[in-house]
């Protein structure tokens, strides 16, 4: 593909040379928009929402809103980097609005990741009857004509009702049980968070590399065990499960007068067996651990942070902050200038020295935004 150098159009080169490709209908236009581009931004969601493209153009000449004015529903694919590396396809995108700001003239034109067909949105009334969590999805993505992908447990469900469309039916029964959901062209993508966040980080970081750096440890937030509550119909009473440790047991219900620590979170989720129970209160443990340390910064711009990957936060700087941070979601922005900044949410997901050290190794390319 003819990648084009934002710093050709430009002088001096007091910048890193960014370069990105945009294709309109399988039309390589990339010449077109760095002439007029003012910003191109990216953001990649872990899961609950379409990734999506907004490219800022200066249209002083009228062409963006006259000849140059591009069709709802027309396809983007973008792929972007730095000068001398291979750059990195991050998607197709669907036209969704084109908006226009005057005076000065500036067109702005913002695309959703493709695959959010109508079909998805069209409110269903279905009942699911002893299935489990991926026979749910894969039932779903079949009927939608998605390839389902990622590894899911066998969680047995007892009984689902569904009253809304397949896409919030799918995002909330995910969240339930701490997934990532989305789609994403003809891919219906459905990964264990807690999978993720046990990934071999991408590279690894120090604190004097970021900018607007904001992390916030919520030490007392943080529950050791989660309570979630089943109605057991053989002996007609309630039971609570809590999971602490990586240990499920049984505990009385709250009916008993029983009272608990004050670092156990109890769900208000009502399961309807214990399999779901178990696996609901492992899901609200791990999200909560999650939530302990979380924040995000920005950096030079490097391609391979996005959503799901994990970095390592490194040095003697970053103290009792350093650590494993899963990537919830990544904003890369290139400006007319040939400058390119990646910002990022993220959540620590381990504090081991030794894995932080192990990422060690990939210091120097992401430094230098080879990665």
């Amino acid at each position: 593909m003819d990648a084009i150098n934002l710093t050709d159009f430009l002088t001096p080169k007091l910048v890193p040379d960014a370069r990105f490709v945009v294709m309109y209908e399988s039309r390589n236009i990339t010449r077109d928009i760095s002439a007029s581009l003012l910003s191109l931004r990216y953001t990649d969601y872990l899961s609950g929402q379409s990734d999506d493209l907004d490219i800022q153009l200066e249209d002083a000449q009228g062409r963006w809103r006259g000849d140059w004015y591009p069709g709802h529903g027309d396809t983007l694919m973008l792929s972007m980097g730095w000068h001398g590396t291979p750059l990195r396809a991050v998607g197709s995108f669907e036209i969704d609005e084109v908006e226009l700001q005057y005076p000065p003239s500036v067109v702005n034109i913002r695309a959703l990741a493709t695959g959010i067909r109508a079909g998805l949105r069209t409110v269903e009334n279905r009942a699911y009857e002893g299935m489990t969590l991926e026979g749910v999805a894969k039932q779903i993505a079949q009927r939608q004509g998605l390839e389902l992908v990622g590894r899911i447990e066998s969680i047995k469900l007892d009984r689902l009702t569904q009253r809304e469309s397949d896409l919030v039916f799918l995002r909330e029964l995910a969240d339930t049980y701490d997934y990532a959901f989305k789609v994403v062209g003809s891919k219906l993508v459905f990964h264990s968070i807690s999978e993720l966040a046990q990934g071999k980080p991408i590279g690894s970081l120090a604190l004097t590399q970021l900018t607007n750096v904001r992390i916030r440890d919520q030490l007392r937030e943080v529950p050791r065990a989660v309570e979630v509550k089943h109605q057991e119909p053989a002996k007609k009473q309630l039971v609570e499960y809590r999971i602490e440790n990586g240990k499920t047991v049984a505990v009385p219900s709250s009916a008993s007068k029983t009272t608990s620590s004050g670092d156990t979170r109890k769900s208000r989720k009502r399961a309807a067996s214990a399999e779901e129970a178990t696996a609901q209160a492992k899901a609200d443990l791990a999200k909560s651990n999650r939530e302990r340390a979380t924040g995000g910064w920005s950096c030079v711009g490097r391609p391979s942070m996005v959503s799901g990957n994990v970095l390592a936060l490194i040095g003697e700087d970053a103290g009792k902050f350093a650590g494993n941070y899963l990537i919830t979601r990544s904003t890369h922005t290139v400006d007319r200038n040939g400058g390119y900044v990646t910002d990022v949410d993220a959540c620590r997901v381990s504090t081991d020295a030794q894995t932080a050290d192990d990422a060690r190794l990939g210091i120097q390319s992401v430094a230098h935004g080879k990665v």
